[in-house]
C-alpha cells in the first residue's frame, strides 16, 4: 500500500525545509528537496556518472531501522529517523564514515498498513536546530549538534489533527518564525522557537505532500495539497485565498505540488493525472490537463520548460511505471520511458533517478528523448525517499532500514 510524499513524501525527506534566504555557494541539502525546494542542484560540478562497471565505491552502509524518513545533510553529518521496538529513532551520521554521532529515541508506534511501517518525514534543518515530523503526529525540534530536545508539540492534541490513513508525512516547512505543515483541512503554523500554534484549520483528515510556499493575490501564501482538494491560504493567518476540489480514493495526495511561472501544478494517482492552474484567478478551470502523468508519490523537478517524473503506483509490482518527460507549458507529453518507477532529482542537466527497486540510473535531462548514462543496482528493496546529492556524495536509503553513500567525484580522494 502506498506511503505518501516525503517528505516520499517523501519526505524526505527530504527533507527539508523551505527557506526564503539567499542561496550560498554550494549550500547544505537540509532543506526538503534540496537547497531550492524543487530537486535541484547545480551549485557544484563535483561529481560524474563515468564511474566502473562494478558502480560507484560505495562509502559507508548503516542502519537506520524502518521507515520511509528521507535524509538530510549540515555541517557534514546526516540526519534521518526510523523505527525500532516501539520507539522513533533520530539519527545523527558522521557523512565519511557512516558511524554514529548521537542518537535519540522516543516511544512511537511503528503503524504497519500494507508496508513495513515506520515514520514518513523527512528531517529538516535550520541554523542549529533539526525539525521532527512523527507518523502519529509528535513535532520536535533539537539541537542538530547534541539531539538535545528544545520542545515538542502533538499536533493531534494542541491542534486536534486527526492522523490520516498512513500516517502524518510532511516535512516541516520554515519561513521566518513559522513553521508550516500539511495537518488538519488547510494546514496550520506553529512557531519556529516554540512549538506554539500559532493558527489552524478545521480539524479533518490531511494530505500527506509538503507545504510550498508561493505568492498568490499579492500574498505570501502557501499551496496545502489536502485531502480531498488544494487550498492556497495566507502564511499569515492561514485564510484560505483560493481553492480546487481534487478527491481521490482514501485522499491520497501525496505528490508536492510545484510552482511554474506562477502558476500552480499538482498531480495525483488514482486516474488524477496532473493539471496546471493559475490561482491568482477565481476560476478554477485548468490551463491544462495530462491523464497520463499521474504522480503518485515523487514531485516531478520541473528543468527548461519541461516536467521530468513518474506515471504510476509506486507500491504495485504488477503494474508498469512510466518516466515522462511533460512539456510544461502545454501540458503535452514528449516522451516516455516504460519501466521505470521511483523519484528522481536533477543536476549539471543530468537526471539522477533512484527507483523504487533500489537502483540508481543518469540520464540525460532532455526533450529529445531518454538516454542513460550510467546505472547501479543494488540499493535495497523499497527505495522511495528522493536521493540526496552533496559534495559529490549521493546518500540513499530504503524502507528496510538501510542507508547508503555513494562516492560520485570525480576525483575521489
Amino acid at each position: 500500500m502506498p506511503i505518501p510524499s516525503f517528505c516520499i513524501r517523501s519526505s524526505t525527506f527530504g527533507a527539508l525545509l523551505f527557506s526564503l534566504a539567499s542561496i550560498s555557494a554550494a549550500p547544505d541539502w537540509s532543506v526538503w528537496r534540496g537547497p531550492q525546494g524543487n530537486g535541484h542542484y547545480d551549485h557544484e560540478s563535483t561529481w560524474s556518472h563515468d564511474w566502473p562497471a562494478t558502480g560507484p565505491k560505495q562509502l559507508w552502509q548503516a542502519p537506520v531501522h524502518l521507515g520511509y524518513s528521507g535524509i538530510a545533510i549540515s555541517e557534514n553529518r546526516a540526519y534521518t529517523v526510523g523505527n525500532s521496538e516501539g520507539e522513533d529513532i533520530i539519527q545523527c551520521l558522521d557523512v565519511t564514515t557512516g558511524k554514529p554521532v548521537w542518537t535519540k529515541g522516543y516511544p512511537q508506534e511503528l503503524i504497519p498498513k500494507y508496508n513495513p511501517g515506520g515514520p514518513n518525514a523527512p528531517p529538516a534543518i535550520e541554523g542549529k536546530w533539526l525539525y521532527i515530523l512523527s507518523k502519529q503526529g509528535l513535532v520536535s525540534c533539537l539541537d542538530k549538534s547534541t539531539g538535545e530536545s528544545r520542545w515538542r508539540t502533538d499536533l493531534t492534541t494542541v491542534a486536534k489533527a486527526p492522523m490520516p490513513t498512513w500516517g502524518f508525512s510532511s516535512c516541516p516547512i520554515i519561513v521566518g518564525d513559522k513553521l508550516f505543515l500539511n495537518a488538519n483541512k488547510s494546514g496550520l503554523a506553529l512557531n519556529k522557537n516554540t512549538g506554539k500554534l500559532l493558527w489552524n484549520s478545521p480539524a479533518e483528515s490531511c494530505g500527506y505532500a509538503a507545504t510550498l510556499p508561493l505568492r498568490c493575490r499579492d500574498q505570501d501564501a502557501l499551496a496545502i495539497f489536502g485531502y480531498e482538494a488544494m487550498h492556497v491560504v495566507a502564511q499569515s493567518d492561514g485564510t484560505v485565498l483560493w481553492k480546487v476540489d481534487w478527491p481521490t480514493k482514501m485522499g491520497e495526495n501525496s505528490a508536492d505540488p510545484l510552482v511554474i511561472d506562477n502558476k500552480l501544478y499538482l498531480s495525483s494517482w488514482w486516474g488524477m493525472g496532473a493539471a496546471l492552474f493559475d490561482p491568482n484567478k477565481d476560476s478554477t478551470e485548468p490551463i491544462w490537463i495530462n491523464k497520463e502523468f499521474q504522480n503518485h508519490i515523487a514531485a516531478p523537478v520541473l528543468h527548461r520548460g519541461h516536467l521530468y517524473g513518474f506515471d504510476g503506483p509506486v507500491h504495485k509490482k504488477n503494474t508498469k511505471g512510466f518516466l515522462r518527460c511533460i512539456n510544461a507549458t502545454s501540458g503535452e507529453t514528449v516522451w516516455t520511458q516504460e519501466d521505470l518507477q521511483g523519484s528522481l532529482i536533477v543536476s549539471q542537466n543530468k537526471l539522477l533517478i533512484l527507483t523504487n527497486i533500489g537502483s540508481l540510473i543518469v540520464a540525460e535531462a532532455s526533450p529529445k528523448g531518454f538516454t542513460q548514462l550510467a546505472r547501479h543496482t543494488g540499493l535495497g528493496k523499497r527505495t522511495w525517499a528522493p536521493p540526496v546529492l552533496h559534495q559529490g556524495r549521493l546518500y540513499t536509503r530504503d524502507a528496510d532500514g538501510s542507508a547508503t553513500c555513494l562516492d560520485l567525484r570525480q576525483t575521489p580522494p
